[in-house]
Formats: structure tokens, C-alpha cells, sequence
């Protein structure tokens, strides 16, 4: 094993109180894809040691499985029902969340609870305003909740976002008229921490996920910038340590030659673990308070940094994301988003989990 995976649970406790305020009942948990890789059950559990009730999950399978951790949750499944899934849906006593007309039939006979998604911009799931209540009248599914996603709150001032606002108050109004204790869950990260959706009469939830994990939900700033910790801390052992002459090549297709005399490392993480290729020649490794450039290219079990300014040895561990390498700067050498970046981490890293009785296991 040379690749760990540290997660700090008092990290992602803390990053959930910054973004309920005090409130905790005002916000659910977005655990889908194994909590954005990091674990499901483990998360959700130490979210519901903080006061979380509502989870959210992308599958049923999903929700069998955090069904099992937490007996109590309301936990709703973002894929919504089918045939297939109706029996299953019913046995763990999840939530659907209903995304077209076919499934508000198929669901209204059950009368069981369910969340009710509107279309109000994106083009992803979810009924047209025009199709809602229809649909209610018709099929009269037990809907306690209306849902819908923004797609521009990362942009404070960006236009669309009132938009879509008006869009679903509209709908929502309807809908509370037809059942008057329904309640709204719109804000994703980024408008639970900038506060897009402002107080009022409505019961709004919340339904955070990349800000629970320590990355920026915004388009500028930082994760610190909000108050947000980081909560994947990935590590990776030195396995060996190498003197470069000037003009040898580094790597698979030699793109780096040692300009002069220089000391490498070889650290065991690569992407198959989950290290994006694209940091290649880019990104850094963080080891004894020294920021050391990856050398060459990342392949599959290993990669090359710089050590030349630090005394660093086989056996060592190195930081190749966590509290010095931010996530969303792996995520922008990497030229995607911290979502890709955590739900790629390979399955094979050793994965720790830390609260605040636990000791930091890796020597950075």
C-alpha cells in the first residue's frame, strides 16, 4: 500500500455547520456516488451525529445501502421510481424524487411521500411548470417537497439565477395551494453559502454536496474563503529517491530533461489511484513545507517530484492533495472540477478516516 486516502470527519462536520448557520434541520446531505467518493455510510453517519436528517442519493441501490447505516433518515433518490424500482423503494422506505409524468403515475397509487422535481432551466430532469399540476390533479402522488437545481448559483449576480427563481416560486405557489405544508429544496453548495435563496414563508432545504467535501462552490475565491476545511486528504509513499544528472529524461516519453544536477522522487500514487494525468508536468506534491513540482509525466501506479530542496527518504509520505494542495487546485491543473477529482480517487488507496480524538497518521 503507498497511496492513503485521509478523511477528516471533524473537517466535514465543521464544514456543515458553516453551511446551515445554526440551522441544521434546513439542511440536507447529497451523499450520491459513495459521497462523492469518500464514503457513504461514514459520512452520513458523522452528518447525522450533527443534527442531518435528509440524504440524498443519485440511485436506489444507494439508498439501500445508507438505509441500513441510518434506520431513521429520510432519504430521497434523485433517479426517481420505475417498475423495477417501485418494490425496493417501498421495502427501505425511500423517497423518490418524481422527474416526469410516467413516474408521478406510476408512484400515486402507493400513496407513500414523495419529492416532486421541476425543470426550470436546465433541461435535466424534471416535469415542465406547465406539466406540475396537471400531473397533481391527475395522478395525486403524496408530494411533501418540490425540487429544482440552479445552474448558474456559483455566479452571485449572474441573471439566470432570478430567473429560475421566479420560475419556481410560480410553480411552488400553485403547488402550496394544493398542499398547503409543502416545502422547496433549490440550493445546491453554492447557494447555501452565498444565501441565494433569501428567508421567507417558505420551508426551504438545503441539499449541499461538493461545499460538505471542502471544495469552492463558487466560481472565484477559495473553499477558505467561505469558511470551508478540507476533507480528502490524499497522501502517497516515497519509493525511491533518485540523483539526475543534467539532460536526463523523467518519464514515459522523456517531456522532462533535468536542465542541471537534480534530486527526484518517485512516489507511489498514479492515476490509477486516481492522480490526474493532466497534472502531469504541472501540479505539485507538498513535503516538508516544500511545494515540489511533478516531474514528467503521471502514469498508472507512480509519479516523479522534485526533491532537490528537501532531505526526503524511501518510506516518507507526501501530500498530493489535502491542506497545502487544495482540491480546486489539482481540480484547475487538472483542467476539470472538484466533483471529477473526488469521485475518480481509486478504490485501492487505503482509505483512513480521523476525527478530533484521532492522531494525523501521514507525515507531511
Amino acid at each position: 500500500m503507498s497511496g492513503r486516502l485521509q478523511i477528516d470527519l471533524t473537517a466535514l462536520a465543521h464544514n456543515y455547520a458553516v453551511l446551515h448557520r445554526g440551522k441544521p434541520e434546513t439542511l440536507a446531505a447529497v451523499v450520491k456516488a459513495d459521497a462523492y467518493g469518500l464514503g457513504a455510510n461514514k459520512v452520513a453517519e458523522t452528518l447525522w451525529g450533527c443534527g442531518c436528517r435528509e440524504f440524498f442519493v443519485a440511485q436506489v441501490a444507494e439508498g439501500e445501502r445508507l438505509r441500513a447505516k441510518l434506520p431513521a433518515a429520510e432519504i430521497y433518490v434523485l433517479d426517481g421510481v420505475t417498475q423495477h424500482s417501485m418494490a425496493s423503494l417501498q421495502k427501505y422506505r425511500l423517497r423518490p424524487v418524481l422527474n416526469s409524468v410516467e413516474q408521478c403515475a406510476l408512484w400515486g397509487p402507493s400513496g407513500l411521500p414523495a419529492a416532486l422535481q421541476l425543470d426550470s432551466g436546465m433541461a435535466r430532469l424534471g416535469l415542465s411548470a406547465e406539466a406540475v399540476m396537471p400531473a397533481i390533479v391527475q395522478y395525486a402522488p403524496k408530494v411533501q417537497m418540490l425540487l429544482s437545481h440552479f445552474a448558474c448559483a456559483d455566479e452571485v449576480g449572474h441573471a439566470f439565477n432570478a430567473t429560475q427563481m421566479h420560475a419556481v416560486m410560480a410553480v411552488f405557489r400553485q403547488l402550496q395551494a394544493q398542499i398547503p405544508d409543502v416545502r422547496l429544496s433549490l440550493s445546491n453548495s453554492a447557494a447555501s453559502a452565498s444565501g441565494l435563496v433569501p428567508a421567507s414563508d417558505v420551508a426551504h432545504l438545503g441539499r449541499p454536496g461538493i461545499g460538505l467535501y471542502g471544495g469552492n462552490p463558487m466560481s472565484s475565491g477559495c473553499a477558505a474563503d467561505l469558511g470551508l476545511r478540507p476533507v480528502a486528504n490524499l497522501y502517497g509513499q516515497v519509493l525511491q529517491v533518485r540523483e539526475l544528472s543534467a539532460g536526463m529524461p523523467v518519464g514515459y516519453g522523456g517531456t522532462y530533461r533535468a536542465p542541471a544536477n537534480e534530486r527526484i522522487m518517485i512516489v507511489g500514487v498514479g492515476y490509477a489511484d486516481g492522480v490526474p494525468r493532466l497534472l502531469s508536468g504541472c501540479g505539485h506534491v507538498f513535503a516538508q513545507g516544500v511545494r515540489c513540482p511533478i516531474r514528467g509525466r503521471v502514469s498508472m501506479d507512480m509519479l516523479h517530484a522534485d526533491a532537490t530542496a528537501i532531505d526526503v527518504a524511501v518510506g516518507d509520505w507526501v501530500e498530493i492533495m489535502g491542506a497545502h494542495i487544495s482540491l480546486d487546485e489539482v481540480a484547475k491543473h487538472a483542467q476539470t472540477i472538484g466533483y471529477e477529482v473526488l469521485t475518480g480517487l481509486g478504490k485501492r488507496l487505503h482509505r483512513v478516516y480521523l476525527n478530533d480524538s484521532d492522531t494525523n497518521i501521514a507525515s507531511t
